[in-house]
């Protein structure tokens, strides 16, 4: 059970912290929330954000701010 919650810990890290330049807006703040969640733009245009899993949840694309 410790190595998979390390894994699942892992996981999270690297889906939040492994940003294109494509992810954050020019002024740090990211593109906009969600239900209280930062949104991300990809590298093809869509736009997301990190669900409580550790997971890519797409929303409309104009949900995003940058």
């Amino acid at each position: 059970m410790k190595k998979l919650s390390y894994s699942i810990y892992a996981l999270m890290f690297f889906a939040t912290n492994a940003c294109s330049s494509n992810d954050v807006s020019p002024n740090g703040g990211g593109c906009g929330t969600h239900n209280g969640k930062s949104l991300h733009k990809g590298s093809q245009g869509g736009c997301y954000y990190i669900n409580s899993n550790g997971n890519k949840t797409y929303v409309s694309k104009s949900e995003c701010n940058c």
